[in-house]
């Protein structure tokens, strides 16, 4: 028998806790951050002793002196553990009638428990949970991380995904402890020995990181019968050319690289999103020219060459004031579209790659019953119809092929979907556009405070807001009010994914009205 329950005398607290579960078949850290969640004592501060053995990460449980009965000593000293709701429950007596029913029908998603300004860390993976091919990619990871700090971070990142498939509130102690061992500025702490805050962008950057170097090299294995999802870079890697003219001489340069997001600038001028994102891939820089001897400004000019299915996009509110020695924030509103369209930003041979499926949006229809109209381009018929459409129109053109191919693939989707059949990806064609499906938001004045938050797309007009361990349900007017320019949340952090295709209620009574 693996499963047992113990007793946890706790030497600072003054206390035993009784019928502790620990199951030896389990991680050590299972048993910690249980630990972690019932006294507030963060791993990093346990010392856990049985018998003069030390229970700590990595230690295997079933070669510990353990049954059922134990006494275990855990010595350590709590964080201040979350307080209380200070607005009164509100029962679902309480809720109106709406709004009852949504409660009672679908139920909000699961939150994460702030384990001490942690926001930062919370919402980040609730972002990212919004893109299930990383989420599958990373549950379908087979990494060994023992003695390896990044395959540790991705077991963690595991572990909390599953969980955050459940109904419950999650305890990220375990990612959490994993992230600071792969990262410690993650475990700064500041006046008082409480930890500080952190910049939400830089963690996902470096869980992205860690979970694309890792992958990689499982992909290198070979591995017999078993096929490796999407790798991160083709889910969010974004590949750029640039040309770099140096504005003394005639000095200029080509390159290229793969970022993981698009940055959006944001001058005097900067009023949209779009307009700081080409500042952003149009600037100046100061960089040493081996022609000159010397650092000399340098025009940089840069365009997307390819896209990803996915399209992170960071608001570089944050800049460092030297007069105080701080990070500042910028407060200015900045609008955000629900659909962005990255047309503007690609190179020439980009252009007529989207170019071949942007023609299905302009075709000119063939007459329809008015008792069976033509879907909606969202709907997997319609755009069916809309590739036949271009065929007939242009039979000599080049891209007859890739139409065919395009307009069986969402014929197909369209019967499987009619059929019920679970679909795994309803994503429309690569034309450029991507729909807005998560906001992640900073409150406050400073980067090394205030609050972060996850807002996330579940359906057409309704969104999700996380706030750590509360979640609600709210108007997608919600989202419009995220902008900027007052003490409000405002995005910091946009992820936009390829517009999804499903089903139109209205054409498909009334394919079923002609049948």
């Amino acid at each position: 028998m693996t499963l047992m329950k113990v007793s946890v005398k706790w030497i600072q607290g003054k206390k035993t806790l009784d019928d502790v579960d620990i199951d030896t078949a389990e991680d050590a850290e299972e048993f910690l951050s249980k630990l972690w969640s019932l006294t507030g004592v963060p791993m990093e501060r346990q010392k856990v002793m049985i018998k003069g053995k030390s229970i700590k990460p990595g230690v295997d449980l079933s070669k510990l002196p353990l049954k059922s009965g134990a006494v275990l000593t855990l010595m350590g000293t709590s964080e201040s553990l979350p307080e209380a709701p200070k607005e009164r429950v509100k029962f679902i007596e309480d809720v109106e009638d709406e709004e009852q029913q949504v409660a009672l029908m679908e139920g909000t998603p699961p939150g994460l428990l702030n384990l001490g300004n942690t926001c930062y860390m919370n919402s980040t993976l609730q972002t990212l949970k919004c893109v299930p091919e990383f989420v599958q990619a990373i549950s379908n990871s087979t990494t060994v991380s023992e003695g390896d700090t990044q395959a540790s971070l991705v077991k963690s990142a595991r572990g909390v995904f599953q969980q955050l498939k459940g109904s419950s509130t999650v305890n990220p102690s375990v990612f959490l402890e994993s992230l600071r061992q792969c990262y410690p500025q993650f475990a700064e702490r500041g006046e008082g020995g409480h930890p500080m805050q952190q910049d939400a962008e830089e963690c996902m950057t470096n869980i992205l990181s860690t979970c694309k170097h890792v992958l990689q090299n499982e992909s290198a294995m070979e591995v017999e019968g078993r096929e490796m999802p999407n790798s991160i870079q083709d889910l969010f890697g974004v590949h750029v050319k640039s040309t770099l003219v140096a504005e003394e001489g005639n000095e200029s340069e080509e390159k290229e690289d793969d970022v993981m997001k698009l940055t959006c600038h944001i001058s005097a001028e900067t009023s949209h999103l779009a307009m700081g994102i080409e500042e952003g891939l149009n600037e100046k820089i100061e960089k040493f020219s081996p022609a000159m001897g010397k650092e000399v400004i340098f025009s940089k000019s840069t365009k997307i060459d390819k896209l990803p299915k996915y399209l992170i996009v960071q608001f570089v509110r944050f800049f460092w004031r030297k007069d105080s020695q701080k990070k500042a924030k910028i407060l200015k509103s900045i609008k955000f579209p629900k659909m962005l369209d990255t047309y503007n930003f690609a190179t020439d041979d980009l252009k007529r790659a989207l170019d071949i499926h942007r023609h299905a949006e302009i075709v000119e229809l063939p007459d329809a019953d008015a008792s069976n109209p033509h879907p909606p381009m969202e709907d997997p018929r319609g755009l069916a119809i809309r590739y036949r459409a271009l065929i007939e129109k242009h039979p000599d053109s080049g891209n007859v092929s890739e139409w065919r191919d395009a307009a069986e693939k969402y014929e197909k989707i369209a019967e499987q979907l009619a059929a019920g059949e679970h679909v795994p990806d309803t994503s429309s064609p690569l034309s450029g556009k991507y729909e807005l499906c998560a906001v992640l938001t900073h409150q406050g004045r400073v980067a090394d405070g205030g609050h972060y938050m996850a807002w996330t797309k579940q359906s057409r007009e309704k969104w999700a807001k996380f706030d750590d361990d509360k979640v609600s349900f709210v108007d997608e007017s919600e989202i419009e009010k995220l902008s900027g320019g007052g003490d409000w949340h405002m995005a910091y952090i946009c992820l936009y994914r390829l517009p999804q295709v499903g089903l139109t209620r209205e054409s498909h009574n009334a394919k079923r009205l002609k049948a």
